[in-house]
């Protein structure tokens, strides 16, 4: 298998198990915004959430979005094509370019996630667009973090922090955007 095939087949793996939760409008809010529940909150730590206090606002967190993979049916029946030796694809991959073509998101998805995060408040530290390994990195405040994903980031432990809540985030990046890295940082303790 070359390297850049098992990038993509790792990607790929990884983004399966990933994914946007159901789409809602707060209750009781006329004017609120319809939102997306991420799930990516690591339930390991819930034992400890009973005695967890809330994480000092002005701590600065450093987080990572990760956009989603679109066209699913035909990125599964190409991933099955590259592996079946009678396929006329078989062992036919696609560079990080192709992948992100044929199933990354769009230039001006990814603009308007980028205007996002910036209109929150945020930092953007870093930023990928058009291969299939796309990201923009920030940083802010767990205050920041608490207003734009909607939870409560709390320390079950010192310097362990996590969120009490799956992150939210606009419905109109449901299928866009799979995941918010960095808001726990479970298993990175040094």
């Amino acid at each position: 298998m070359r390297p850049l095939g098992i990038v993509a087949l790792l990607l790929a793996i990884n983004l399966l198990t990933l994914g946007c939760g159901e789409t809602q409008q707060a209750a009781n809010a006329p004017n609120a915004v319809p939102v997306a529940h991420l799930q990516s909150r690591p339930t390991t730590m819930d034992p400890l959430m009973d005695r967890a206090k809330p994480a000092p606002s002005d701590h600065v967190m450093q987080l990572e979005l990760e956009f989603a993979l679109r066209n699913q049916p035909a990125f599964d029946k190409l991933m099955t094509d590259i592996q079946n030796r009678h396929s006329k694809r078989y062992q036919q991959w696609l560079t990080p370019e192709e992948m992100h073509q044929r199933f990354g998101e769009s230039q001006a998805e990814f603009a308007a996630v980028l205007q996002w995060i910036q209109a929150q408040g945020f930092t953007v530290t870093d930023k990928s667009f058009g291969t299939n390994d796309d990201f923009i990195r920030f940083k802010g405040t767990v205050a920041l973090v608490d207003k734009a994903f909607q939870v409560h980031i709390m320390e079950p432990q010192f310097e362990l922090y996590v969120p009490k809540e799956d992150p939210v985030i606009p419905a109109q990046f449901s299928g866009v955007v799979s995941r918010i890295n960095g808001l726990d940082n479970v298993g990175f303790r040094s």
